[in-house]
């Protein structure tokens, strides 16, 4: 038997991650087996443990797919310098465009959010991202503090507060989109709802 090109070993990878993809999101996590993604994706049990040594390396290997193909992971916000709070609107931004627009980066987002029960065996995957989010939270805030000793913002603004609150609205945004996404769209009405929350923390003319 002929050896697989390496295009056709990573075209192999492709089609489990975007199986799992798509079983992820149709029944969950938990309830999805190797079985059921190799069968979908026309391979072996023996080609996935090729590419991926357990179901939750391959959520991994899925989690890094989608973030490379869409070019944007939350870290990258980690590593914008922000000079104003528009800028802080536009990093959010960058990112409801992601899901509204990209309907692969939109389906992982749902999978982890609502289809992903958080069992032992995905504790440390839950562990980094509760990480992200503290870490951007804290960002955030130091973001808000550099721009309020440069004037830009009011001077009796609760920077630690007022991150919190631009983390939960931000996040409230996305949950109520995804519990109906007909009701508003999300880039256009997520734009106006931050605005209004940032132009609050604007000094006084």
């Amino acid at each position: 038997m002929a050896r697989k090109t390496r295009e056709e070993t990573e075209q192999t990878r492709l089609n489990i991650l975007h199986a799992a993809l798509e079983l992820f999101h149709e029944t969950g996590y938990t309830r999805t087996t190797l079985e059921q993604i190799a069968r979908k994706a026309g391979v072996t049990r023996g080609a996935i443990y090729w590419h991926f040594k357990d179901k939750v390396d391959l959520f991994l290997g899925l989690k890094d797919e989608i973030e490379q193909s869409a070019g944007t992971r939350l870290e990258d916000l980690l590593l914008r310098s922000v000079e104003s709070l528009a800028e802080m609107r536009e990093g959010v931004l960058r990112f409801l465009r992601h899901i509204e627009e990209n309907e692969q980066f939109r389906r992982y987002f749902e999978i982890v959010l609502y289809r992903a029960e958080f069992t032992e065996e995905l504790q440390p995957l839950l562990a980094r991202y509760r990480d992200k989010c503290r870490r951007l939270q804290q960002k955030d805030q130091e973001d808000l503090i550099r721009l309020q000793q440069a004037g830009k913002i009011r001077a009796d603004i609760d920077c630690a507060q007022a991150a919190l609150g631009f983390r939960c609205l931000f996040m409230g945004i996305i949950d109520t989109w995804f519990m109906d996404t007909g009701l508003f769209p999300l880039v256009e009405q997520g734009e106006a709802l931050l605005r209004d929350y940032l132009d609050g923390l604007l000094p006084d003319v």
